[in-house]
């Protein structure tokens, strides 16, 4: 049997279109370190690049000798925000105030989003991970959760600079367990910071030695 049937498309459609709200949603942190409201990214946006740079990331790592699997990591990061189309971003020191609290009530927002499709147990199980940072893969997802929100800021003239590196340094002490990946996220930021690396501008044009070896 290869059709779906209507019920089954719409329990898969009223996901997706939940999931849409994420276009919408400011991350909310920013708004407290100086951000106007048209220069915090959306959850949807973030959410894109911590899934496409934690795979890369995770791959790159497993070239290195690490012992990670990057489709796992990258299954994670999909998971990683998707409650927030539900319950909206919360910041960093509202979920410190509400402690474990808010941690249920994103899960139950998930489950309850999850509810009808065939893989919610599995798409359950990235999530909580997450959640927990129990392994390398949720914590690699975490480093570039993380180092997404340090960029943003980077990146944008009107943000406090100091409150986000205060913020990233706490978040990533208590949230960033394994010690070699903890510093390694040290290094990164230190390297963007320092403007030692930049974003691609065309580094090979001009380049003829480079350009051959393309």
């Amino acid at each position: 049997r290869e059709r779906m049937d209507d019920k089954k498309l719409a329990e898969v459609l009223e996901v997706f279109l939940t999931v849409q709200v994420s276009k919408e949603l400011p991350r909310q942190g920013f708004l407290y370190s100086g951000f106007k409201i048209n220069e915090a990214d959306s959850v949807a946006a973030h959410s894109y690049n911590v899934a496409m740079f934690a795979y890369i990331m995770a791959t790159e790592l497993k070239k290195s000798g690490w012992n990670i699997n990057p489709d796992k990591t990258l299954k994670i990061a999909m998971m990683h925000d998707i409650g927030e189309s539900i319950t909206g971003d919360i910041g960093t020191y509202a979920k410190e105030l509400a402690r474990d609290r808010f941690d249920k009530v994103e899960k139950d927002a998930v489950k309850l989003l999850i509810r009808n499709l065939s893989a919610k147990e599995k798409l359950m199980k990235y999530f909580r991970e997450y959640q927990k940072l129990s392994s390398i893969e949720a914590q690699v997802v975490k480093f570039v959760d993380t180092l997404d929100a340090f960029v943003q800021a980077f990146n944008t003239p009107s943000a406090n600079m100091d409150d986000v590196k205060s913020s990233v340094a706490y978040i990533s002490k208590k949230k960033i367990k394994n010690p070699k990946l903890f510093a390694l996220f040290n290094i990164a930021t230190r390297l963007i910071d320092e403007r030692k690396v930049t974003l691609y501008k065309g580094h090979v044009m001009g380049n003829t030695e480079t350009q051959e070896k393309l």
